[in-house]
């Protein structure tokens, strides 16, 4: 093979493995934040009920 097409393909497999990571750190990123949802809108709605319960007794 010759100096270009080394170059070439050297420039496809990084392009391939940048990808693949990204694609990866994604997917464990996406499945690692699935189970705090739950807990993050209980907590919320636990504020919200705060905040309205001192608002009643300010009035």
């Amino acid at each position: 093979m010759d100096q270009y097409t080394k170059t070439m393909l050297s420039i496809i497999t990084l392009c391939v493995v940048v990808i693949t990571l990204i694609i990866v750190g994604s997917v464990i990123v996406h499945d690692h934040d699935d189970g705090h949802d739950g807990e993050y809108h209980e907590y919320m709605e636990h504020i919200i009920e705060r905040l309205e319960n001192i608002e009643e007794r300010l009035d």
